[in-house]
């Protein structure tokens, strides 16, 4: 099992209620319906106002590292993010399990 953790920090001039953020949030809650290679899901905005966190948080589930990939390269999954061009910044990280 690989767990996917990604934070998102937004840029200046975004927040939670931007149109780009509100259609990559909604697009996220899709994502597992439409990728079977998601195993486990859970993404939204943080509950913590600090200026050092992240914005908003993912952690997913998948069998394997290949699954991951092909998940990175999901014409759904791809669509999601390019909402968020230029409106975020972003690190991950994986861990197998």
């Amino acid at each position: 099992m690989i767990t996917h953790v990604v934070l998102f920090k937004l840029l200046p001039g975004f927040t939670a209620d931007s149109a780009p953020v509100q259609a990559f949030h909604a697009a996220m809650l899709e994502l597992p319906g439409k990728i079977p290679l998601i195993k486990s899901w859970s993404c939204g905005f943080n509950t913590v106002p600090d200026a050092q966190a992240a914005h908003y948080v993912l952690v997913a589930g998948f069998e394997s590292q290949a699954d991951l990939f092909a998940y990175f390269e999901h014409p759904e999954h791809v669509a999601a993010v390019c909402c968020l061009d230029g409106a975020a910044e972003l690190l991950f990280g994986d861990i197998a399990a």
